[in-house]
C-alpha cells in the first residue's frame, strides 16, 4: 500500500481515513494532516 500524499510505501498497521468508501493509510501524521485537510488534491485522477 502507498501512502497517497507522499507515495512512500508502508504497512497497513495505522488506522485508516475512510475517504468515498476507499482506503487510505500515510507513513506519518504530516501526510495525515496533508490528507485531511484536502482530501480530492490527493485522490483525483
Amino acid at each position: 500500500m502507498k501512502d497517497p500524499v507522499c507515495g512512500m510505501e508502508i504497512s497497513e498497521k495505522d488506522e485508516p481515513i475512510i475517504h468515498n468508501g476507499k482506503e487510505y493509510r500515510f507513513c506519518c501524521a504530516t501526510c495525515r494532516w496533508a490528507f485531511e485537510q484536502n482530501p480530492e488534491q490527493f485522490t483525483s485522477s
